[in-house]
C-alpha cells in the first residue's frame, strides 16, 4: 500500500475509481473506429470449447444473461445489444462488431485492478481484483455467446444469398 487513507476515504476512492474505469474504458471503446472490430482477431475468434455451445448450456447463460444491464444504453453512440431488433445482414454484422467492442471493453476493465493495491491493503487489493474478474467475465461470456450465435445466422444468410445469386446466374 503506497497511499494511506482512512477506511471511509478508501471506500470512496474505490467506488469512484471503479466508476471512472468502467465508464472511461467503455467511452473510449465506443469512440474507437469500427474498422478495429470488423475481423475475428485472436481475442475475438471462436474457440473450440464454444463450438458446440455446451459450455454456455452448462453455465446456464440463457437464464441469467437477460438480467445483465446493457452498457450500450449509457452512451449516445452506444449500440444496444439487449435485444435483436432487426434481421437484415447489415444490422447483424453491426451487432457482431459491437459484441467485439463490448468484449474488448470488459477485458480492458480488468487490467486496472492492479492499481487498487496502491491504496488498499493486500487483502482488499485481492478483493478488488476479484471484483474486476467477477464483474467483467460474465459480460465477456455474454458477448462471446451472442457473437457465436449471431455468426451462425450471418453465415446462413450469406450462404442463402450465394445460392440465390447462383440460381439467378443460370
Amino acid at each position: 500500500m503506497l497511499i494511506l487513507l482512512s477506511p471511509v476515504w478508501t471506500i470512496v476512492l474505490n467506488v469512484f475509481a471503479w466508476l471512472s474505469i468502467h465508464f472511461g474504458i467503455s467511452y473510449a471503446c465506443v469512440r474507437m473506429s469500427n474498422s478495429l472490430f470488423k475481423e475475428d482477431t485472436w481475442l475475438f475468434k471462436e474457440r473450440s470449447w464454444e463450438q458446440d455451445g455446451k459450455i454456455y448450456e452448462k453455465i446456464q447463460i440463457k437464464k441469467w444473461k437477460r438480467l445483465a444491464p446493457d452498457g450500450g444504453a449509457f452512451f449516445r453512440r452506444g449500440f444496444r445489444k439487449k435485444k435483436l431488433l432487426e434481421t437484415n445482414i447489415l444490422y447483424l454484422h453491426q451487432f457482431v462488431l459491437e459484441t467485439r467492442r463490448g468484449e474488448l471493453a470488459h477485458w480492458l476493465s480488468i487490467i486496472p485492478a492492479c492499481l487498487f493495491f496502491m491504496w488498499n491493503s493486500p487483502s482488499a487489493g485481492v478483493i478488488m481484483f476479484a471484483y474486476a474478474i467477477l464483474f467483467n467475465v460474465p459480460f465477456i461470456l455474454i458477448q462471446r455467446y451472442n457473437r457465436v450465435r449471431l455468426m451462425r445466422v450471418v453465415n446462413r444468410k450469406n450462404l442463402k444469398n450465394e445460392m440465390v445469386q447462383l440460381v439467378s446466374m443460370k
